[in-house]
């Protein structure tokens, strides 16, 4: 199987962990050994203000929310499209960073959009693809809109954008307007 990274993993309506229920998971690395992602939309019940170092950084200048990545437990990790402030390009215009220094200067530097994530999804080798062909995941391109975009409309805007993916390729059709309902 190809590399998912910088994809999307739409769970399926099937899926039934609550750990993942209707979640829609960015994938950071995917690879023989194993897979490693966020879900993009599972608010935490924290906020950066209740983790923010106000001796090293001063007080906290935006209180976002701290979004549950996954049910591991890891550093704190940060999707953001400020590309000077990257360790790496996930897709176009999404950028990763990870622990409170970083976050620190994209938030001090006023770059928006920002994500903040405690926690990460994970899987062994082999775990992810098993999961793909139970159908409890669903493979979807991966932009910046989804990313960023409305976190409780985000299932339901992915699920559909791979709907019409496929029903785009079932039909075999070649060419789909921008706004096919002025057609």
């Amino acid at each position: 199987m190809d590399s998912l990274s910088g994809t999307l993993l739409v769970a399926s309506a099937a899926l039934s962990d609550p750990n993942f229920t209707r979640t829609v998971i960015l994938v950071l690395e995917h690879g023989t050994n194993g897979a490693l992602g966020l879900v993009l939309n599972r608010p935490g019940p924290r906020h950066l203000e209740a983790i923010w170092d106000d001796d090293a950084h001063g007080p906290c200048p935006v209180d976002l929310p701290v979004m549950t990545g996954g049910p591991l437990v890891g550093p704190l990790m940060v999707l953001h499209a400020n590309p000077t402030l990257a360790e790496r390009e996930i897709v176009p215009g999404v950028f990763f960073a990870m622990g409170k220094g970083p976050l620190a200067a994209l938030v001090a530097d006023g770059s928006e959009p920002v994500r903040v994530f405690a926690g990460y999804a994970g899987w062994g080798g082999g775990q992810l693809e098993e999961e793909l062909e139970e159908g409890a995941w669903v493979v979807a391109t991966a932009t910046s809109q989804f990313v960023f975009g409305d976190g409780d409309t985000l299932w339901t805007k992915a699920s559909r954008h791979v709907a019409d993916e496929r029903l785009v390729t079932a039909l075999r059709v070649r060419h789909v307007p921008e706004k096919p309902w002025y057609n």
